[in-house]
């Protein structure tokens, strides 16, 4: 596909995730400086949502009804391609909104229904617009890695919170990986990882050292994956 395209056109989809990131903020300040409601809803939802108090939260979110779920979707999907914020905050969200049962669950449908779109995306759109988000050596290491370890290279990428499942979710689809393997794949490495989110998430200070706990685990992890795999294909 790349040999395809001139070299401007490369280009200009090399840059596109800067543009449109710059596009979207630009927009924000314009009608952040020009729209007091618009402003004072930003406000209001930065303090609510970093306050840590779960009744603030949650009747802050529950004045959106039906449309909380479907915009905490929403930014789970924008966040693939803006990479604004980690996924794992917005499950924060969730749990401090909704609880820690109902918050999990749609924690977990949440994930799922971005990582199919960032999945079809990777699949479709080609590896030159995927180069442009996740970077040339990003996107050659992860696909190498993937092809290499298909189901679970990405089971142990959702499992991490510190190793990007968005941009393994976009590379999924350049690779062989089928898609209902890379859907229980995904289902299975991030299960682990919301229900740590719901648990930790009672107050900041057990979320902070929760994380710190669940990126070593997931290094031991992965580290005794490559071990067994190495043992595994030395001579004997």
């Amino acid at each position: 596909m790349e040999s395809d395209l001139s070299i401007q056109q490369q280009r200009f989809i090399k840059h596109l995730p800067l543009m449109i990131t710059g596009t979207l903020l630009l927009t924000g300040f314009v009608v952040y400086q020009t729209t007091p409601a618009f402003s004072q809803f930003l406000r209001d939802a930065w303090t609510i949502l970093t306050s840590n108090d779960r009744p603030r939260i949650t009747a802050w979110v529950n004045q959106f009804g039906f449309w909380g779920p479907v915009i905490l979707v929403a930014a789970m999907i924008v966040q693939i391609f803006l990479v604004v914020i980690p996924s794992w905050g917005l499950m924060v969200v969730a749990v401090l909104a909704y609880g820690p049962v109902w918050g999990a669950v749609l924690s977990l449908c949440a994930t799922v229904i971005a990582a199919m779109v960032a999945y079809v995306a990777g699949k479709y759109v080609g590896d030159v617009v995927i180069r442009s988000f996740v970077g040339d050596a990003t996107e050659e290491k992860v696909e190498r890695w993937i092809n290499r370890n298909g189901f679970w290279a990405v089971t142990l990428a959702r499992v991490s919170p510190f190793i990007s499942g968005d941009a393994v979710s976009l590379i999924s689809g350049l690779t062989r990986l089928p898609f209902l393997y890379f859907i229980t794949a995904t289902v299975l490495g991030v299960t682990p990882l919301v229900l740590a989110v719901a648990y930790l998430s009672r107050d900041t200070d057990t979320l902070k050292q929760g994380f710190i706990w669940l990126t070593a685990g997931s290094i031991v992890l992965l580290t005794a994956y490559f071990l067994v795999k190495r043992i595994r294909r030395s001579p004997k």
